[in-house]
């Protein structure tokens, strides 16, 4: 485990790195060959560039086509800056990740895009050129950085643990969660409805980093909850943009008390929380709500005029036991605070939607 002084030197040294990288590298111009990265060059905090010793885009001869590779062993990840000169129509450099990511570069997309390779895995970028020569350039930059060893967090029986995405980016001095239960385990991420939220750098690892089973990003699940193999699930997230989500940990078995078990994350702009618990077996749904604040305001809620409706805002998990805060058979004026920052909804053979926000006090 790194000492915070140790991450904090190593942080700092990667800012200077880059600083050399990008600015201070000098050199004659490089001639393009399809060669890959020697592995004694793998080596963390250390940069290497595709052509190696390129100080800027080199040109790519007509109908070319190569396939680099960027790999890295255990416990190392790569941050991979793709600098995009394409001219051709018909030029291509295509990224494939070991998490069947596919992205295709042309000449019309960003002149800088930033890739980040998941330990003990290898990216692909085969570069292709037609037979007109369109005087396209490229070039890759490497950085590799040691992963940070992951804190573990146990999850009881009737329990809920949660992380704010932000709390779990390696590039911020923050260290990966390990979360272990006693038996399978429901994770759900609770989507602040901000527009610049993206998932796409935050990883999910079935088991650890030791043993991983399968590896996901994390946006494939931004609509669907992720149940384990097993009792163990790690996160990360390996760039630095800002998240307002966070991620939600539950035993299976509490889940499915329920139809269905989802999360939602609130934020300083209202947004739209809807349940259903009309359908499925048991005619009972729940939303675990975690906000950005200890103050969630419900600003509204509508609800469909169902006999034998159960709608409460209880204490988060839900169960029978949890602590009722709102009772919305009961309660007609709004808006209302509740003074928690995480809790549940809970809807009963009947259906709703609520405006959500989080306040700054």
């Amino acid at each position: 485990m790194y000492s915070t002084d140790s991450v904090k030197n190593i942080l700092k040294m990667t800012q200077v790195f880059w600083i050399i990288a990008l600015v201070a590298l000098v050199g004659p111009s490089v001639a393009l060959d399809c060669v890959q990265i020697p592995k004694d060059q793998i080596i963390p905090r250390h940069f290497v560039t595709i052509p190696a010793g390129s100080n800027d885009t080199v040109e790519i001869p007509p109908n070319y086509s190569c396939t680099y590779l960027v790999t890295v062993p255990p416990m190392v990840y790569a941050h991979v800056r793709l600098e995009n000169g394409l001219e051709g129509n018909n030029d291509m450099i295509t990224v494939i990740d070991q998490q069947a990511t596919r992205t295709l570069v042309a000449s019309r997309s960003s002149k800088i895009l930033n890739f980040y390779v998941f330990p003990n895995t290898t990216t692909t970028f085969q570069v292709v050129t037609k037979s007109v020569n369109m005087h396209s350039k490229f070039r890759l930059v490497i950085f590799y950085q040691n992963m940070l060893n992951p804190n573990v967090t146990y999850l009881g029986n009737s329990d809920l643990k949660y992380f704010i995405l932000n709390d779990l980016q390696v590039n911020s001095y923050k260290n990966p969660q390990t979360m272990i239960g006693t038996e399978q385990i429901s994770m759900a991420i609770a989507h602040s409805g901000w527009d610049a939220d993206i998932f796409d750098n935050y990883f999910v690892i079935d088991g650890d980093f030791e043993n991983p089973k399968y590896v996901y990003r994390m946006s494939r699940f931004q609509y669907s909850n992720y149940i384990s193999t097993g009792n163990k699930l790690t996160v990360v997230g390996l760039d630095n943009r800002v998240s307002e989500s966070s991620v939600v940990f539950t035993p299976l078995s509490q889940a499915q008390q329920f139809d269905s078990l989802t999360a939602f994350g609130t934020y300083f702009e209202a947004n739209q929380l809807d349940i259903n618990g009309k359908d499925g077996n048991k005619k009972r749904s729940a939303v675990n709500v975690i906000g950005m604040k200890d103050y969630t305001r419900i600003l509204s809620f509508e609800q469909s005029s169902d006999p034998n409706c159960v709608l409460k805002a209880v204490e988060a998990p839900p169960s029978s036991s949890s602590e009722v805060y709102l009772d919305f058979s009961t309660v007609t004026s709004f808006p209302r605070n509740i003074t928690h920052q995480s809790f549940s909804i809970i809807a009963e053979n009947c259906s709703a939607s609520f405006k959500l926000v989080s306040l700054e006090y």
